[in-house]
């Protein structure tokens, strides 16, 4: 696993912030699939990165933002190329791999089993060494946010946390 550092946390948590505070960023997403709300949150994630290598001092900031960025799908390097783990590969919705290696996951329901499916998920990018950290962002779909509301459950806090401290994920609901 690899070793989190206070940067690789600042760079998480500012994209994690970026996206949710981007008045480009749907609160609302019942109607909308989650192929329709990655398509809003890709360019984004592309914003956040340009913005991120500009004050790196990074001189063409955007091709480097494009260039380090890729979405399920996509042609390249994270293509066909992966390795199978149980008969699949694991192949994440978005993929940064500069400053960091990271996956990003989305996911959006009103059920509390897609949580688990998409935690599920996210420990096998980082277990199987094809990543070294994840971003989770859950959309909670059900009418009173009962899933985000479970968030102060102690039982919920405690798995959030040791996501972040023994497998490298980063979970965030909104």
């Amino acid at each position: 696993m690899k070793k989190k550092t206070a940067k690789v946390t600042e760079f998480i948590e500012g994209l994690h912030k970026y996206i949710v505070t981007h008045p480009q960023f749907r609160k609302d997403t019942s109607g909308k699939s989650e192929t329709q709300i990655q398509t809003e949150i890709r360019p984004l994630i592309v914003n956040y990165l340009e913005r991120y290598f500009d004050k790196s001092g990074v001189q063409d900031a955007v091709r480097k933002a494009h260039s380090a960025f890729y979405w399920e799908g996509q042609e390249g390097k994270y293509g066909k190329e992966r390795s199978a783990t149980f008969g699949a590969r694991n192949y994440p919705d978005f993929i940064i791999d500069e400053p960091y290696v990271i996956a990003i996951e989305y996911k959006q329901s009103c059920n509390g089993s897609t949580v688990k499916q998409g935690i599920g998920q996210s420990m096998m990018h980082t277990l199987t060494e094809d990543f070294d950290f994840v971003y989770y962002l859950f959309h909670d779909q059900s009418a009173d946010k009962k899933i985000e509301k479970s968030l102060k459950n102690e039982k919920e806090k405690q798995i959030i946390a040791e996501m972040w401290s023994k497998y490298n994920v980063f979970i965030r609901f909104v």
